[in-house]
């Protein structure tokens, strides 16, 4: 895949100079001087996302919707000070990844310096289609079946909390490398998807299952298994985007754990357990460390006992979770 860096500056320039508008659907500028208001454009919506608009005169049929990628594409009739024109509009959904966008805009433009508006949408869907199976394919190979796992599990309780406007995409602070995936003002929340035949549970750290902030801190087990009849994660991130306010937060945090659209792997909840970690519960943590931790020890994990754990613990539904964070 090769990549015409000479269009990066001036889309740099470009998303320097572009705020969103207040009123218009889209704020644009002129990628090339030279074919003036006929020209491809730069463009940010009201949400503040980036567009690449390329005018086309061939079919547009040819471009693939995929509505839940990081990616998106449509033919749209747009106007902008000239007449009307019928152009390819590629839109950047995920704001981590502006940097590959810039890349794929930079191939778009080449392919239009080659060939104009009349193969504008049919070389548009060849580039996006390279770049879309360059990014699944990262992506796949750096979410586990043990990370769907947990991202499923935490994902439903993101969606119980933020349809009841407990929670917003920035509630979720487990893919920001934070001690707890959950963090209000009034609790914490470690959720902890285990599959059907784990007997055990990984505790990653010593502050994983310590108080933050002197803030009680609740665990949460949920038991996913896959289910031919259960939700998608695509399924389930879309209901959830639907539910907070951000939902462009939560796409980038989503995307940056690996998240791929593609994967159709159906999944259900078993049984959900919670408890408030106290003193009394199976734990590791810092100040159990006589001597602290040891110099040049930069990470320690450990396991925990599922049956011993559940034990301890009592059966929920997701709505009982909300009580813990009012």
């Amino acid at each position: 895949m090769t990549t015409d860096l000479s269009a990066v500056p001036t889309l740099v320039r470009a998303w320097a100079v572009l705020v969103p508008p207040r009123t218009a659907e889209l704020s644009s500028f002129v990628l090339d001087q030279r074919a003036g208001e006929s020209g491809p454009r730069a463009a940010v919506d009201r949400a503040g996302r980036r567009h690449l608009l390329v005018p086309h005169k061939d079919d547009a049929s040819i471009l693939v919707v995929e509505p839940h990628s990081a990616l998106t594409t449509s033919s749209r009739l747009l106007t902008f000070g000239a007449g009307p024109l019928n152009y390819v509009d590629i839109a950047c959904q995920d704001p981590s990844l502006r940097r590959e966008f810039d890349q794929i805009c930079a191939d778009i433009l080449e392919a239009f310096d080659e060939d104009g508006a009349s193969r504008a949408a049919e070389r548009s869907a060849q580039v996006i289609g390279r770049w879309r199976r360059l990014l699944r394919t990262m992506r796949s190979r750096a979410l586990s079946p043990e990370q769907r796992i947990g991202l499923f599990a935490e994902l439903n309780v993101l969606r119980a909390l933020a349809s009841e406007g407990l929670a917003d995409a920035d509630s979720w602070t487990g893919p920001e490398a934070a001690p707890h995936d959950f963090e209000f003002n009034s609790a914490s929340i470690e959720v902890k998807g285990v599959g059907r035949e784990a007997d055990h549970i990984v505790v990653h750290g010593l502050e994983q299952l310590d108080e933050l902030d002197g803030k009680p801190l609740h665990l949460v087990i949920a038991e996913v298994q896959e289910d031919v009849g259960g939700e998608r994660l695509a399924d389930v991130l879309a209901e959830t985007e639907a539910a907070v306010a951000r939902s462009g937060d939560l796409r980038a945090k989503v995307n940056k754990l690996g998240y791929s659209s593609e994967d159709d792997t159906r999944m259900s909840l078993g049984q959900v357990f919670m408890v408030q970690v106290t003193e009394t519960f199976p734990r590791i943590i810092t100040r159990d460390l006589a001597a602290g931790v040891p110099e040049g020890l930069s990470r320690v994990s450990y396991h925990l006992d599922r049956a011993a754990v559940i034990g301890q613990m009592r059966t929920v539904s997701l709505d009982e979770i909300k009580r813990a964070i009012k």
